[in-house]
């Protein structure tokens, strides 16, 4: 069943890899959730806490199979531990979280995004092929759309870091942490990542 839902969610993300539309409209629900004034709010509270906050995201297609003993799915990767005594962070965290998640679900791209999923996915052979399979095995085959690693927030880089010369870096000069959702989308682009 694993091996199945992986090759299912790979053959998936891989159609929508090639969907221009996909990317246009994910790009501008990331611009309505970065103007968003409680997301603002939200990032710039974790901000004057000492965290980076990188608004970053790449949407996973999440697929489930029914069968007659329930739903099965492959398990979420797990999130980035929370240092102890980090209450507020955590609750800042969650709650940016929530402010993105209410954009999400108020806005028109979506829709638009599920219909565009839904497209791009029944266009492809490869799914069709592997979905049909399981299909034809009885199982009912379940599509998501997984909007929910909008932000990643982590502690500032800078804080406590001095460089040889006794400074304190510059926030230009601090590389970049990517995560591994980053490094996916950067890869499906063909954009090469050169190691610091």
């Amino acid at each position: 069943m694993r091996s199945l839902l992986e090759n299912m969610e790979h053959a998936a993300q891989e159609s929508l890899h090639q969907d221009s539309a996909f990317w246009e409209a994910l790009q501008g629900l990331k611009w309505e959730i970065d103007g968003d004034p409680q997301v603002q709010s939200r990032v710039n509270e974790l901000q004057a806490a000492g965290r980076i906050v990188f608004s970053s995201f790449t949407p996973q297609i999440r697929i489930r199979v029914r069968t007659e003993e329930g739903i099965f799915a492959l398990p979420r990767p797990a999130g980035s531990p929370v240092a102890p005594g980090a209450e507020q962070i955590r609750r800042l965290t969650q709650e940016l979280k929530d402010a993105a998640s209410a954009v999400i679900k108020k806005s028109h791209y979506y829709s638009q995004l599920g219909n565009i999923v839904n497209a791009a996915i029944g266009s492809s052979d490869r799914f069709e092929g592997i979905a049909s399979e399981a299909e034809r095995a009885g199982y009912e085959i379940l599509i998501c759309l997984d909007l929910s690693a909008y932000a990643q927030v982590q502690r500032s880089p800078a804080q406590g870091q001095v460089k040889a010369n006794g400074q304190v870096p510059r926030e230009d000069d601090l590389p970049i942490p990517l995560s591994l959702s980053d490094r996916k989308f950067l890869k499906a682009l063909k954009i090469r990542i050169d190691p610091c």
